[in-house]
């Protein structure tokens, strides 16, 4: 009597978990039987003799970030050529927004089973677009580029295929129009699963969703040159020596602001300025310090 065809699904099924069982106690136990050679992290031999894996005590990677952020400015001070900044409180601004690209390497040491130790080294670019909105309407853009250094630490563990990690590290910005290097603090939990290949306990798939908090230092100051301004949006009307808001200035005030709408001007126009610089303050923030962050890690062997 012919068997039934689903009757040789359930065997060859049935089959392959035995098959997939038998090679991952064989993995658990090669791990379990073997010596650690390596001095780091500490405590490893113990663990290992549980059959659990651990990664390698040392490694690198190469990381790209693209990220946007809008912020929010505050305690504007400006000054042109050598007059020393005032402050202009009085302007308004609109969107804020700051774009980096970074490429960087980090090198990490695993110092405990649960503790991951990391230096960060790279090169970073930076745009800021700001919208002026009162007294005159316009934008100006600028790009930066600088070089960042970094360190950081890694809480982590698990549960089975469960793992749960804490990152913080704390990165030294240098750029060549901000005096100073720009601190930034960044923490990131995240909660995940590992997807296990039974066929090749050595190979996995983890996601992962979590939270991402940025801190930045607020106080930034610098020396820009006026004609790496790219000016856009409405043209603004530099007569503004008639108007309201620039008679309430202050006397100080006034000079700076004259001579910086002046110089605009000129700019627009076509005018060489490449000798004009500004000088400025300014405290900016983030207008959300947290956000949502996901993804993923591929382990194609135990060495990539």
């Amino acid at each position: 009597m012919r068997q039934p065809y689903y009757l040789y699904l359930l065997l060859l099924l049935f089959e392959c978990h035995a098959f997939a069982q038998d090679n991952m106690q064989a993995y658990t136990d090669s791990i379990a039987n073997s010596k650690w050679p390596y001095k780091l992290p500490a405590w490893a031999q113990r663990i290992t003799k549980r059959g659990i894996d651990l990664p390698y005590p040392a490694g690198v990677m190469i990381n790209y970030v693209n990220a946007s952020q809008k912020i929010e400015i505050h305690d504007l001070q400006i000054g042109i050529n050598d007059l020393e900044p005032v402050p202009l409180d009085f302007i308004k601004f609109g969107e804020v927004n700051a774009s980096v690209q970074s490429v960087n390497a980090r090198i990490d040491v695993w110092a405990l089973p649960f503790v991951n130790l990391y230096g960060i080294i790279g090169k970073t670019w930076a745009n800021t677009t700001v919208e002026i909105v009162y007294p005159i309407d316009f934008k100006s853009e600028v790009d930066f580029n600088g070089n960042i250094m970094g360190a950081g630490l890694t809480f982590g563990g698990g549960y089975k295929h469960v793992f749960g990690t804490i990152d913080y590290n704390h990165s030294w910005t240098k750029f060549d129009e901000i005096k100073g290097s720009i601190h930034s603090q960044m923490v990131t939990p995240r909660f995940g699963y590992i997807f296990q290949s039974k066929r090749r306990p050595d190979r996995n798939l983890g996601l992962w969703i979590g939270t991402q908090g940025l801190f930045i230092n607020r106080t930034t100051e610098g020396v820009l040159n006026l004609s790496d301004l790219n000016i856009g949006g409405h043209a603004p009307d530099f007569d503004i020596e008639n108007t309201d808001w620039y008679q309430n200035l202050g006397p100080a005030q006034k000079v700076v602001v004259k001579q910086i709408a002046d110089k605009i001007k000129d700019k627009l126009e076509n005018v060489d300025i490449s000798g004009t610089t500004i000088s400025y303050s300014l405290n900016k923030e983030a207008i959300s310090h947290w956000s949502m962050c996901f993804g993923g890690q591929y382990q194609l062997n135990h060495n990539i």
